[in-house]
């Protein structure tokens, strides 16, 4: 594993015969069997068709599909947005151009900042529990946040059952 070898045969030299990780499940731990299988997936997908997750404290493989042509994605595992044309993340209002002329120049506080102002231009409501900015595309102002909390929309409460929205 530590080699990068997926392909392992058996060790008798008189055979040839490809040892999987399923046939091993008994011998080796289950974490050896999960990363070679995982290996070995990844391994058969064409590496024009692979991404990885930006954030480096998620990294998760992604693979293209080949449907339409995506620019901002949201990672499945970690939920954070990123630009699936140049593998960053996300820098809505600006073309990927515009994003890799300014890196360098332009500082994360200010591409923070640009992303609160955002925010606040399109009134995104932030979840109460976990903080993140939450887009209501549509129905009525009672939200579920991925982290299971539900608060009001218009005004940012924890939802409760009778909840009247202190925004109106």
């Amino acid at each position: 594993m530590r080699q990068n070898i997926l392909k392992v045969t058996c060790p008798n030299p008189n055979c040839s015969v490809e040892l999987k990780p399923k046939c091993l499940h008994t011998v080796l731990p289950r974490e050896v069997v999960v990363r070679w299988e995982s290996a070995r997936c990844e391994s058969s997908i064409a590496g024009e068709n692979k991404t990885y997750c930006p954030f480096k404290d998620c990294s998760v493989l992604l693979v293209n599909d080949g449907g339409e042509v995506v620019t901002s994605a949201e990672c499945p595992s970690c939920h954070r947005l990123f630009c699936a044309q140049c593998k960053v993340s996300w820098h809505g209002g600006l073309t990927c151009e515009d994003f890799q002329k300014s890196k360098g120049k332009t500082h994360e506080k200010e591409f923070d900042n640009m992303f609160l102002k955002l925010a606040e231009e399109k009134n995104w409501q932030k979840c109460p529990k976990c903080s993140m900015f939450v887009q209501r595309s549509g129905g009525c102002e009672h939200i579920s946040c991925r982290c299971g909390c539900h608060f009001c929309y218009g005004c940012g409460e924890k939802w409760m059952y009778g909840h009247v929205c202190n925004k109106r």
